[in-house]
C-alpha cells in the first residue's frame, strides 16, 4: 500500500526521483538557520520558531512540489528537468537568504543569480546534488552559532542573583514611583563641555521642579539592552558573561520584559506594574511579558521586526495607561526612543552633521519630558519621579570599530555620561543616595529609602563600565574602560 501511494505521489511530482520535502528543507535549511543565528536574542522563542520553519521551510517544499507538479504536466519540460532543479535550487535557496539578511527581496540581486544559475545549468545541470550537498555544508556554521546562543540563552544567570536578601525587602513607604527614561540623553557637564557643547534647560526645569539633579553619572554600558538589564537586575553583568559578547546579550530582552529582581520586589510590595514604550525593541522576542500592563500587545509584534515595526504615541499611551491604575501603588517604567544616539549614518564630516542632529533631537525630547513630567505631577504630586538615560549619545566618535576602541576620556565619557534626576519628594530624608553614580545601582538605592533600612546599600555593585573591545575581526571581547570612581581607564577582562 505504502509503495502505491509513493508511486501515485510520484507520477504527479516528477523531480528526478528527488523528494520536493528534502528539497525544500536543504534549500530552506541555510537561510533559516542565518537568520535564526543573527538575530537569535530578538526572535528566540517557539513561536517565532514555528513562523520561520513554515516561511524558510514550508514555502521551499510547496515551490519545488509546484515544480514537480508542473514538470509532470508538460512533457516538453522533461528533457530539461535537471536544468529546472539546478536553477530552481540556486533561485529559491538565493531568494530566502537574501531576505534572511536584510529582509529584503533584492531584485536586482535576485535576476542577475537567476541569468547567471540559467547559464551554469547549461553545462552543469547534472550537478544539482552537489549544490544541495554545498547547501548542507554552509549550513554547519549557523548550526553551531545557533545551538551557541540557544545554550547561552538557556544556560545559569548568576548575574540575576542578588549578594543579600533584597529581594525579600518590605517598603515602609510605598509612594507611586515613575521611571521615564530618554535614550541616550548625556549629563550636564557632558553636555555644556566642548564635545557636545549646547546648553540644555532641561536640568535647570528639573531643578525648579523639585528634582535632585546627579552630575557626573554614568552608565555602566554603552547600548539599551546591556545598561538596561543591569539596571533592573541590579548587578554588573559584562554582558552577559558569555563567551561572545555582543549588544545583543544572552536574557537581556526577558530581563527588561519583567523577569527581574526589581519587578518581583515592587510585585511582593503589592505594587501594580506598568510598561509603556515607545516601539516594541524590548518586547521583540516575544518572551514573557511579567508587567500587569503594556501599551504593546505582544500579538502586534512582528516576526521579522527590527525593533521598530509598531510605534505608539508614548505620552498619550501613559495617559491612558493611568486609567487603568488602581488602590495599589504603582510602578511605572515609560521610555522613549530619543534623543538616542548617533548612528555613523552621515556623509562627509560625519561628527559634526550628527552632533548637530542629536542637539535637534535634545530639544524634541525636552518638550515630551516636560510634558510628561507636568503630567505626572499634576496627577500624582507625591509620587518619585526618576529620569534616568540608558546611556550616553556617542557624540564624536565616527564609527563602531572607533567606539569601541577609544581610549580618549573624552569620547569614553561621550558614551557613558547620562541624564540622572529624581524628585524624592521627601523620601530620601536620611540620605540613601550618597553613593550614587551609576545605573547599576539605582534600584538598591531606591529601594533602601523605600524600606528605610541602610544595610541595603552595603551590598551595592562595583561602579565601573564596560564596553566590548574588538579582539579580531569577527570576535568581541569586554573591557573595563571606567573604574568604580569614574576614573577612565582601558582593562581587558
Amino acid at each position: 500500500m505504502i509503495n502505491k501511494s509513493e508511486s501515485g505521489f510520484s507520477r504527479y511530482i516528477d523531480l528526478d526521483g528527488m523528494n520536493p520535502v528534502l528539497l525544500g528543507t536543504i534549500c530552506g535549511i541555510y537561510p533559516f538557520l542565518f537568520y535564526v543565528s543573527n538575530n537569535f536574542f530578538a526572535s528566540n522563542s517557539l513561536e517565532h520558531w514555528g513562523f520561520f520553519t513554515l516561511v524558510f521551510i514550508g514555502l521551499p517544499i510547496l515551490l519545488f512540489t509546484l515544480l514537480g507538479f508542473i514538470i509532470s504536466r508538460f512533457s516538453r519540460l522533461q528533457a530539461y528537468k535537471k536544468h529546472l532543479l539546478f536553477v530552481s535550487i540556486i533561485i529559491i535557496t538565493g531568494f530566502f537568504l537574501s531576505y534572511a539578511s536584510s529582509l529584503l527581496i533584492k531584485k536586482k540581486i535576485l535576476l542577475v543569480v537567476l541569468i547567471v544559475s540559467i547559464l551554469l545549468s547549461i553545462k552543469l545541470n547534472d550537478r544539482y546534488k552537489k549544490l544541495l550537498v554545498l547547501i548542507v555544508i554552509l549550513s554547519v556554521l549557523p548550526f553551531l552559532k545557533t545551538s551557541y546562543k540557544l545554550y547561552e540563552h538557556l544556560s545559569h544567570k548568576e548575574w540575576l542573583e542578588q549578594p543579600d536578601d533584597i529581594e525579600s525587602v518590605q517598603f515602609t513607604k510605598t509612594p507611586n514611583v515613575y521611571m521615564i527614561q530618554p535614550d541616550g540623553y548625556v549629563g550636564r557637564s557632558m553636555m555644556e563641555g566642548p564635545l557636545y557643547n549646547y546648553k540644555s534647560d532641561l536640568y535647570e526645569y528639573l531643578e525648579d521642579e523639585g528634582f535632585k539633579v546627579y552630575d557626573e553619572f554614568r552608565s555602566n554600558y554603552p547600548a539599551s539592552l546591556n545598561s538596561n538589564s543591569s539596571l533592573f537586575a541590579m548587578r554588573q553583568h559584562q554582558f552577559g558573561s558569555s563567551l561572545m559578547p555582543d549588544f545583543e546579550m544572552p536574557y537581556a530582552r526577558e530581563v527588561i520584559s519583567g523577569n527581574n529582581p526589581v519587578h518581583s520586589i515592587f510585585k511582593k510590595n503589592n505594587y501594580k506594574t506598568f510598561f509603556v514604550a515607545e516601539d516594541e525593541y524590548f518586547q521583540q522576542n516575544k518572551c514573557d511579558q511579567l508587567y500587569d500592563y503594556f501599551n504593546i500587545d505582544i500579538d502586534d509584534v512582528a516576526y521579522f521586526s527590527k525593533g521598530e515595526s509598531v510605534t505608539r504615541k508614548v505620552l498619550p499611551d501613559v495617559k491612558e495607561a493611568f486609567e487603568h491604575r488602581t488602590e495599589k501603588p504603582s510602578f511605572f517604567f515609560i521610555e522613549k526612543c530619543l534623543p538616542h544616539h548617533v548612528h555613523f549614518y552621515a556623509e562627509g564630516d560625519r561628527v559634526a552633521k550628527e552632533r548637530i542632529e542629536y542637539l535637534e533631537k535634545i530639544e524634541e525630547v525636552n518638550i515630551w519630558l516636560k510634558e510628561t513630567i507636568d503630567f505626572i505631577t499634576s496627577q500624582d504630586p507625591d509620587g518619585i519621579i526618576i529620569v534616568l538615560a540608558d546611556h550616553g549619545g556617542w557624540v564624536g566618535m565616527n564609527n563602531y570599530k572607533e567606539m569601541f576602541s577609544t581610549k580618549s576620556p573624552e569620547h569614553i565619557n561621550s558614551i557613558y555620561s547620562n541624564l540622572a534626576a529624581i524628585k524624592w519628594n521627601g523620601y530620601n530624608e536620611e540620605e540613601y543616595d550618597e553613593k550614587l553614580t551609576t545605573n547599576v545601582n539605582m534600584f538598591r538605592v531606591l529601594f533602601a529609602a523605600l524600606s528605610e533600612n541602610k544595610s541595603y546599600l552595603n551590598f551595592m555593585e562595583d561602579n565601573s563600565s564596560y564596553n566590548l573591545h574588538l579582539e579580531k575581526s569577527f570576535f568581541n571581547g569586554v573591557s573595563k574602560v571606567m573604574d568604580d570612581s569614574g576614573e577612565v581607564i582601558y582593562e581587558k577582562q
